[in-house]
């Protein structure tokens, strides 16, 4: 090989590999993947300069011994690119010193074996320059070790592309462009390698040189440090801490990207692969449970009913339009807002504010609420029962308060125990309780009013002597005013009550 054509061939490769180091040396010193890339630049510009000895060189002796001086530098190549793709990918512990010396160690001894190979021959078998004019001509024969760096190498090679592909899958569609260069570089000296292996052994052009070296640009532009990246990093950080759960659209619907928030809760849903399209979108949350509606005013809501640990799940939808710089529709975006936690609240709120929180039975909001819903007279017969517990202020006096709100929450107990399902009980005073029966006539009625007298009798001990006097009426058409109902069943416990006191009198 001529000393022109070998300039020519090689010269190039010095440039590329000089220029790359010194572009990483002052514009990539923030980047995680500095060391590591800077590293691989040394090892690419010190085997790049061997090579050129190497082809430039007509001596055999010079040929022999620059052909093996290269192995001071390829055994690194590897290593350089897995660790460069494990800093680029934030696996930085896995690049620490003490993981990158036991990297190291493999290549190490490979080149010690490649120059003592005279004494083994394990790295070589046979080596010998034919001819060097008008065309070089060696013999290079490959000895065991020879494949155990190259299945070495390989393997180094695949690690780095297997993480580039696991980021890539783990990471927003805005963020992976980094990681598909960073494939392509690690990759883009296989087929190049293979070349020189199987096809043309002794081609004049190193073809893996220049694979490897070629990468080098692919690895360079997938660091990015300039603001607008700094910018995009940031951005996505933020797209991705974000608690809702958003999906970007194009024009044509089709998703183009989604944060991590809205990934695990399709997963948490069994949905573990990205829909596409937005149709695709609730096609497959239909098929896990969701239930869509729409209000009056426009607005959507999704629902998961009958969720283990809770009633429902539910969440808001918005759509939002993207708008480009001139003002067009650039894309939409989705975004649905957990309200489960927020409606679950105000169920406990709207609880809290109907319940009675001395008894537990329903207060008097909570009371009429009830009644609104027989107003119309669409239940019939209704009957309305309405206490009032006796003696509650001679308790007071004697015992305190404290025994008084015992003696509520004892006559609270019995009538709810009295009622069950059949009915409603509520506190609607300070000792008046009220009892709401659907369907209850006459001879119900006189049977319900018989079993709460029994079971005060039976309490007596317990309520400390107090006992309840009670009145019921019925509605039985829809003509009749549920107040006058109402008015005619306290009318008839006061009638009681002054019953009881000339008996007990």
């Amino acid at each position: 090989m001529s000393e022109s054509y070998a300039l020519f061939v090689s010269l190039p490769l010095i440039v590329i590999s000089a220029i790359m180091l010194v572009l990483t040396f002052f514009t990539k010193k923030e980047d995680p993947a500095y060391r590591s890339f800077l590293f691989l630049c040394v090892v690419m510009l010190c085997w790049n300069v061997i090579q050129i000895m190497f082809s430039m060189s007509q001596e055999p002796d010079m040929i022999e011994m620059f052909f093996h001086m290269q192995m001071a530098a390829i055994p690194f190549m590897p290593v350089a690119l897995l660790l460069y793709v494990l800093r680029s990918s934030g696996f930085d512990s896995l690049s620490s010193a003490k993981y990158t010396a036991a990297l190291c160690v493999i290549p190490v001894i490979t080149v010690i074996i490649n120059f003592t190979n005279d004494y083994h021959g394990l790295f070589r078998t046979y080596f010998a320059v034919v001819e060097t004019v008008p065309v070089r001509v060696f013999i290079n024969e490959r000895g065991p070790w020879f494949w155990v760096h190259t299945l070495y190498s390989y393997l180094m090679v695949a690690s780095g592309a297997a993480v580039a592909v696991y980021k890539m899958r783990s990471v927003t569609r805005a963020s992976r462009l980094r990681y598909y260069m960073a494939l392509v570089g690690v990759t883009f000296t296989v087929p190049m390698n293979l070349i020189v292996l199987f096809i043309v052994p002794e081609t004049p052009v190193d073809s893996t040189l220049w694979g490897a070296t070629l990468s080098l640009f692919f690895l360079y532009f997938a660091m990015d440090t300039s603001p607008t990246s700094n910018y995009m990093r940031a951005r996505n950080q933020v797209f991705d801490a974000i608690g809702e759960y958003i999906f970007v659209l194009s024009t044509d619907d089709a998703i183009s990207d989604i944060n991590n928030s809205a990934r695990k809760w399709l997963a948490s849903r069994g949905i573990m692969s990205d829909p596409l399209t937005r149709d695709q979108l609730f096609t497959q949350l239909a098929d896990h449970g969701a239930v869509m509606e729409r209000d009056d005013s426009g607005r959507v809501e999704l629902f998961f009913p009958f969720r283990q640990d809770s009633l429902f799940s539910s969440y808001t939808l918005k759509t939002n339009n993207i708008y480009g710089k001139k003002g067009e529709v650039a894309g939409s975006i989705i975004t649905f807002s957990d309200m489960t936690a927020i409606r679950e609240t105000l169920r406990n709120l709207q609880a809290i504010s109907t319940i009675d929180e001395l008894t537990g039975t329903y207060n008097r909001r909570g009371y009429e609420k009830m009644l609104a819903n027989y107003v119309g007279g669409n239940v019939l017969p209704l009957c309305v029962i309405i206490g009032d517990v006796n003696g509650l202020k001679q308790v007071n006096d004697t015992y305190g308060h404290s025994v008084g709100d015992c003696i509520l929450r004892t006559a609270a107990h019995i009538l709810v125990e009295c009622v069950g399902a059949k009915g409603i009980v509520a506190r609607i005073g300070g000792d008046e309780f009220a009892i709401v029966l659907p369907g209850f006539g006459d001879k119900e009625s006189e049977v319900m009013q018989a079993c709460l007298k029994e079971s005060f009798e039976a309490h007596r001990e317990e309520m400390r002597g107090a006992g309840i006097a009670l009145g019921y009426a019925i509605r039985t058409s829809a003509e009749q005013d549920l107040a006058d109902i109402i008015s005619e069943a306290d009318k008839k416990m006061y009638q009681n009550k002054r019953n009881d006191r000339r008996r007990s009198g």
